[in-house]
């Protein structure tokens, strides 16, 4: 007969009650989230809006996803977490179904179709991380989070291909309607689901909106490594994306005369970012903020090699190496934030978190363009990859980086002992 522990180790963190739903909806999420916007590209390419179209409709996505994503954050420190994620889900089936039949038509009616459903990704990613924090011990809460990125990279790499099969295939509505039903299945994925103790905040009087989200804020600002993490990953996240989506596919025509440079480059990532995934279900290093903060530094390695490589080869390495940090940056920081923040803050701050992390994305996507201009590439990557160096090692030199911990005890730690 297999003893009850025996089974527990052979499912590891699978065998933790709830996970494994939380799991099933958070892929089943991540894979309608990667669907719909590659059939609503092809729909709008089709019908001849031009790239002005396509922008704005993505761009409104874009804009849900940021305008939601704060209060959010604050009704899931107040309200049940599973239900929280239900109605994100179920949200956004209304205006998936009207894609069904007008995917087609004007194009305000498709950007506000498809802003809820940018809205509703804003509201279930940061209350997921916090519901993740109430369900696993702290033990398995990496392997946990490793559990879920690998299956967020999955979705990511496989789902434009089926994406694009089944729009030219069956159609649009194909991909629209298996959208609902993984949006369908996701919801009740986590119906029913224990959002563990009842966060204080519920019991307390009424409270100003403003008072709920500076409590977020000043939970944030109280650790140290949290304030220098964030500002690194900021950095780099726009470094990383005006590099890949504006300045990679022009030296791939330019300079190696094909697109599939591009394309070879950010499937490395993904394949590197995976790998990393895989990497941290079983490492568990002694600093995990210091693994974590080299592992984004890679990313500089990206404009380095695209200021200077004659062939591809060196880009290619750059992007897997510089995805396996991404991620090994990704599990450690999300363990800290579940580990290091009361649950009554968490998911303010895993929603502050997701909107300061993206917010300089949009100025350097129309930045460095205009600089490239004035200065040529070659420089603006220099520079760009040397402040990548520059804000990671900045980071380190805060007390506590290194740990992704302030002080010698967690909160959880303090809370247990008092």
């Amino acid at each position: 007969m297999t003893s009850p522990a025996r089974t527990r180790d052979r499912f590891g963190v699978l065998s933790v009650p709830g996970f494994a739903r939380l799991l099933l909806c958070s892929t089943a999420d991540a894979w309608a989230v990667f669907l719909l916007p590659v059939a609503v590209t092809l729909v709008l390419l089709r019908g001849g809006h031009g790239a002005t179209g396509l922008g704005l409709v993505l761009a409104a996505k874009t804009f849900g996803y940021l305008l939601a994503t704060v209060p959010a954050g604050i009704v899931a420190d107040l309200y049940p977490r599973p239900r929280i994620m239900a109605y994100a889900c179920l949200a956004r089936l209304l205006p998936t179904g009207l894609l069904l039949f007008l995917a087609d038509g004007p194009l305000w009616l498709v950007g506000a179709c498809v802003f809820v459903v940018g809205a509703g990704e804003g509201t279930l990613r940061p209350t997921q991380m916090a519901m993740l924090g109430d369900l696993v011990p702290e033990d398995r809460r990496q392997a946990a989070i490793a559990l879920t990125t690998i299956t967020f990279r999955i979705a990511l790499i496989l789902s434009p291909g089926l994406a694009t099969a089944l729009t030219l295939g069956p159609g649009p509505e194909t991909v629209f309607a298996l959208s609902m039903a993984l949006w369908l299945y996701a919801a009740f994925a986590v119906r029913g689901l224990s959002s563990g103790e009842t966060p204080a905040d519920r019991h307390e009087g009424p409270e100003p909106v403003s008072s709920k989200l500076l409590g977020g804020v000043r939970a944030a600002r109280g650790q140290p490594w949290f304030v220098a993490g964030l500002a690194a990953l900021t950095l780099v996240l726009g470094v990383s994306d005006a590099t890949q989506m504006v300045l990679l596919p022009v030296i791939s025509q330019d300079r190696f005369g094909t697109e599939s440079v591009y394309a070879v480059s950010l499937s490395t990532f993904a394949l590197g970012a995976l790998a990393g995934g895989l990497l941290m279900l079983r490492w568990r290093p002694p600093g995990p903020g210091l693994s974590a903060v080299l592992g984004i530094a890679l990313i500089g390695a990206i404009p380095y090699t695209l200021a200077f490589a004659a062939n591809p080869w060196p880009v290619y390495a750059a992007h897997f190496v510089a995805g396996v940090g991404m991620e090994v940056f990704n599990v450690a920081w999300f363990a800290a934030i579940q580990r290091e923040f009361a649950p009554e803050v968490r998911a303010r701050v895993s929603s502050l978190d997701f909107l300061v992390s993206f917010a300089i994305s949009p100025l350097s996507l129309a930045l460095v363009p205009a600089a490239v201009d004035g200065a040529g590439a070659r420089p603006v990557l220099i520079v760009m990859g040397t402040l990548v160096m520059i804000g990671c090692f900045g980071a380190l030199a805060v007390p506590g980086t290194a740990r992704f911990r302030t002080g010698r005890m967690s909160n959880s730690q303090r809370e247990e002992r008092s």
